[in-house]
């Protein structure tokens, strides 16, 4: 020994360790990386094919909208539809419908047409009454059996029949009234709005008011 202090012995960096303590860090770069490209390839191939199907404003329906609504700015929107969808006779502005009424129900996200409106815009049920006829709300609970399906348009008869008279004291009370709407579903109905004259009116009434059942009766198309 010779009293010279020994050398620290130089050491080489292991990369083979640094390179796996990267590793997690390399999975989650690669990870991002895939993803960011899935978003930008499904970006890219929505705009490709939006780009390749030809569109057209269209009227749509934001919620759904039975009979005899009147339609307002919040119930509507515009959106792009592809042409070969279109129906015949869609509308293409909100001015079109705000304020109509509906004479047809209306799904969620459904093309608006203009045949599913009455008349011109601000027009109501006053506006659809047959000369001479009046409306009459008849609530379904009103008859002895359930209301047959129907549609707008239909022609309806009402028997009536007092419990404890003959059989033969049953009749019509009114006949061939058309039916202007209904709430609820169509072969379900709620209730009916009926046009019918005064005098039919007042037999509704009477039977009513004196505890008549009453029968509502479909009658085919074209009339009995």
């Amino acid at each position: 020994m010779d009293g010279k202090p020994t050398p620290t012995p130089e050491t080489t960096p292991s990369w083979a360790a640094g390179f796996r303590r990267r590793i997690p860090f390399y999975i989650i770069l690669a990870v991002l990386l895939a993803a960011l490209a899935g978003i930008l390839t499904f970006f890219f191939l929505n705009r490709l094919q939006a780009s390749a199907l030809p569109t057209a404003r269209a009227l749509v329906a934001q919620q759904d909208l039975r009979p005899g609504t009147e339609i307002t700015a919040e119930m509507i929107e515009t959106r792009p539809v592809p042409e070969g969808l279109l129906p015949e006779g869609h509308l293409t502005d909100a001015a079109q419908a705000i304020g109509r009424m509906l004479i047809a129900p209306v799904k969620t996200n459904e093309v608006l047409l203009n045949s599913d409106f009455s008349g011109e815009r601000g027009s109501g049920l006053s506006a659809r009454l047959p000369d001479g006829r009046w409306a009459i709300v008849i609530p379904a609970g009103w008859f002895a059996s359930p209301v047959p399906q129907v549609i707008t348009g239909d022609h309806v008869d009402l028997l009536a029949y007092l419990a404890g008279q003959p059989v033969e004291e049953a009749g019509l009370i009114v006949s061939s009234v058309e039916i202007l709407g209904f709430d609820g579903a169509s072969d379900h109905p709620d209730q009916l709005t009926l046009a019918v004259s005064i005098e039919e009116a007042v037999a509704i009434l009477y039977a009513r008011v004196n505890g008549f059942s009453l029968l509502i009766l479909l009658q085919p198309e074209g009339g009995s």
